[in-house]
């Protein structure tokens, strides 16, 4: 299975988020006129953590292949701790 890496960002002043396959968000269209898309973190899809697989995430990856983001409403947690989500490093 060959890795895809989540760009996560969060519209600064609501609860939306969009994970977005460009690196800098430029493609994530603006939920308002106010929208300000802020870089949170990006993620590799080979490195999720337990209990998470990545078909859990398959309609969000279908979505990133086709439109190239992804935008829902929601809330991340803390992390259960630095292992959670190990780092992505880019070569």
């Amino acid at each position: 299975m060959s890795t895809t890496l989540l760009h996560l960002f969060r519209d600064r002043d609501t609860d939306v988020y969009a994970f977005s396959t460009d690196p800098t968000g430029a493609n994530i269209p603006l939920q308002t006129a106010s929208t300000q898309w802020v870089f949170r973190e990006t993620l590799s899809t080979l490195a999720f953590p337990e209990p998470w697989d990545i078909d859990d995430f398959q309609e969000v990856l279908d979505q990133l292949n086709a439109e190239g983001f992804y935008i829902f409403r929601g809330e991340f947690i803390q992390p259960l701790g630095p292992q959670a989500w190990p780092q992505v490093r880019n070569h």
